[in-house]
């Protein structure tokens, strides 16, 4: 367990850190940040103390590491190697670089996914035009073709409404290796955020209920706004 006056660690300097630093100083936390523009960030601004270096600066990574009690990551577009690194000098990082490897690449996330019994949207993998055009053919329009990694907020991301659109979907995210989805249409989105402990502790925060406005969320309500059927699950 890591009490109050330890320090954590965080690699990232965007909002999502900011706001875990925010929580974590009135249970008497510090909080240090690592990332490439650490300094006036809106993670940096609130920390005890930032640095500023590269990812791939592992030698930076591991003097870093030494110097907090826990490691964790703000955004999943870090190199699987930082996670090594700080665990390497025997710091703790969670969550683990495994999960981190699987969750900044949407086709692995999506294939571990699958493999453990969770469900999934329909998806194919697109390494090519001929790719995309097979997986249309295999579950039709319309559908979502998105980069494998590095896109968010809506960002690397085509709607196909015709299998005539495929060429220019797959221009327009730059040919870059990619996941098709089947669309989904839904009315609602919603997350639930959870821990485990090393014991194996669970913990949750209830269903949250997500807001978006032009790919980007704008909104989250907690609790949910959901039926006590749809909280249970």
């Amino acid at each position: 367990m890591i009490m109050p006056g330890a320090t954590i660690g965080v690699f990232g300097s965007g909002q999502l850190g900011r706001m875990l630093g925010l929580a974590a100083r009135p249970l008497g936390y510090r909080f240090a940040v690592f990332a490439p523009d650490a300094e006036h960030s809106p993670a940096g601004d609130v920390a005890d103390w930032v640095v500023q270096a590269e990812y791939a600066d592992l030698a930076a990574v591991r003097r870093f590491a030494q110097a907090v009690d826990v490691a964790t990551f703000e955004f999943e577009n870090v190199a699987a190697d930082v996670a090594a690194a700080a665990t390497a000098v025997g710091t703790p990082v969670r969550p683990g670089g495994h999960v981190l490897h699987a969750a900044q690449n949407r086709l692995r996330e999506k294939t571990f996914l699958a493999q453990n019994d969770l469900p999934v949207t329909p998806f194919w993998r697109v390494d090519s035009l001929a790719d995309l055009t097979r997986g249309l053919e295999t579950f039709g329009t319309p559908a979502v073709l998105k980069t494998a990694a590095f896109g968010y907020d809506g960002k690397g991301q085509a709607k196909i409404m015709q299998p005539a659109e495929a060429a220019q979907a797959w221009a327009e995210i730059n040919q870059a290796p990619a996941i098709l989805e089947a669309f989904v249409p839904f009315k609602q989105e919603v997350s639930v955020v959870a821990g485990r402990g090393l014991n194996g502790d669970f913990a949750h925060f209830g269903v949250i209920e997500n807001i978006h406005e032009n790919h980007i969320l704008d909104l989250s309500i907690a609790p949910a706004r959901v039926s006590d059927e749809v909280r249970q699950r």
